[in-house]
């Protein structure tokens, strides 16, 4: 299998473990309640490289995923959580022989495939309305590609696949201020993504395989929850510096 670096995972509000005091269900002094939600993630630049079989920068990467979450808050201190859903990527890139050296440039696009991810975050220390946080996550995708074009000609893609993997861990800080908890915060991410078995060559080696990495992997975020307290809670994020990304996630107190 190839390895293609991907962009990093949604990190979320480090004060989420605290924000839903009530739920539908349940008591509110319950040391362990569920909730449930969605997350649309949508990245525009992946910011990748190649890297093994090829060099240089990929020109375009991008993520679209919408995907449904379960967690576990534990003493409104810890939440454990799991990311179910469908992801699809576009990629274009470019590659010499190295020989002639001529240029060939690729672009691909994958079907919707079945997303996972696993994750936790701690509120670490809690001042007043301020909040100090860390977390991390694991993600993974086997993409299937549908369409695939070299110098702009179509070219058959079957029995060719993309796994893609990333872990990151973060560390941020929150504030509440009425129904509104902003925060900002770091994170570090590895990730990658294999290319194998296509059909025509795809990289500088002349080979069916190639693979990406991110180029930076330390990034910034920064987001806002809304929420009452009770019931609901809406989260938007933006990641910057080592991608250009939006998520927009919400979630229920059961």
């Amino acid at each position: 299998m190839a390895s293609t670096a991907l962009y990093s995972s949604p990190v979320g509000n480090p004060a989420a473990p605290e924000l839903l005091q009530k739920g539908f269900f349940g008591s509110c002094d319950s040391w362990i309640y569920p909730r449930m939600g969605y997350e649309g993630d949508f990245v525009a630049d992946g910011r990748m490289e190649q890297f093994d079989q090829g060099r240089g920068r990929v020109d375009r990467y991008q993520q679209d995923t919408n995907s449904g979450t379960f967690t576990l808050d534990i003493v409104n201190r810890l939440d454990v959580y799991g990311v179910f859903g469908s992801s699809k990527t576009q990629a274009d890139w470019r590659f010499s022989d190295g020989i002639a050296g001529t240029v060939t440039r690729i672009e691909m696009g994958t079907r919707h495939q079945f997303l996972w991810g696993a994750g936790a975050r701690a509120i670490l220390y809690e001042w007043g309305r301020a909040f100090l946080g860390l977390g991390g996550r694991y993600s993974s995708c086997n993409y299937r590609p549908a369409r695939l074009a070299s110098n702009g000609v179509v070219r058959p893609v079957r029995g060719a696949h993309c796994d893609w993997r990333e872990w990151q861990i973060n560390l941020d800080v929150a504030y509440k201020i009425d129904v509104f908890t902003p925060y900002i915060g770091a994170k570090y991410s590895d990730a990658r993504m294999d290319l194998r078995d296509f059909p025509l060559p795809i990289a500088a080696d002349l080979t069916g395989s190639n693979s990406f990495k991110n180029r930076v992997p330390v990034g910034l975020y920064v987001g806002c929850a809304l929420s009452t307290g009770q019931y609901f809670m809406l989260n938007i994020e933006g990641r910057l510096a080592d991608e250009e990304a939006v998520t927009v996630s919400g979630e229920l107190r059961f």
